[in-house]
């Protein structure tokens, strides 16, 4: 009998004791929340507005000036490429790159006359003093004078074919071969040319010969 009066009487306070322990727990996370609350909405009170953050301005002041270099510079790129498109270079032979020689150096501007060129037709063809041998050979004359010179020389082929061989045959095998023989003959025929022209037309005027083939057998 006393048994069961003590056990009735431990059940309320077992009960009691469950009631206290969850409403402890809920206080406790009722206080959690609440002070998670209120550092947040601190915290959302005292930050600086976003267009007041220092760095947020810093950057956005780099970008607009980043984009207002790149739009200058993108316009100055497409005038020089219209420039060049349109205006000058090499493409449409502007400045003074039409003027310029291999690797760019400038062709020196000086006065040049004219040269004109004259090769007689056929060859020249004679025995060579104190040989069995002969030489054929081709001429050709130039002049910087007008072309009266060269009509000249045309007119009196005749006369000249004859002077040239005879000079021609009064040389020997050793004085055809070398070049600086050959040049010393061509000194020879301008000025026997020039002789021939004087006499007969009353002037010159062949200022180079050229020995344009030569063959000796």
């Amino acid at each position: 009998m006393a048994g069961q009066e003590a056990a009735a009487e431990e059940e309320p306070k077992k009960k009691t004791s469950v009631v206290k322990i969850i409403l402890f727990v809920v206080g406790g996370l009722a206080l959690v929340g609440l002070g998670a609350g209120a550092g947040f909405f601190y915290v959302k009170m005292t930050a600086p507005p976003v267009e007041e953050n220092p760095l947020a301005i810093v950057i956005d002041k780099g970008a607009s000036a980043a984009a207002a270099a790149d739009a200058h510079g993108g316009g100055e790129k497409k005038g020089e490429e219209k420039k060049d498109a349109h205006g000058g270079g090499d493409a449409h032979g502007g400045g003074d790159k039409k003027d310029a020689g291999p690797a760019g150096k400038a062709v020196p501007s000086t006065e040049q006359f004219a040269t004109t060129y004259f090769e007689f037709p056929g060859n020249f063809t004679t025995n060579l003093r104190g040989s069995k041998r002969f030489v054929q050979l081709s001429l050709g004359l130039s002049t910087q004078y007008d072309k009266q010179v060269i009509e000249n020389a045309q007119k009196h082929e005749v006369a000249i074919r004859g002077e040239v061989l005879a000079l021609l045959a009064d040389q020997s095998e050793a004085d055809m071969v070398g070049i600086a023989n050959r040049r010393k003959l061509q000194e020879m025929f301008k000025d026997t040319i020039n002789k021939v022209l004087t006499e007969r037309a009353g002037f010159g005027g062949i200022e180079s010969v050229f020995i344009t083939a030569l063959v000796m057998q």
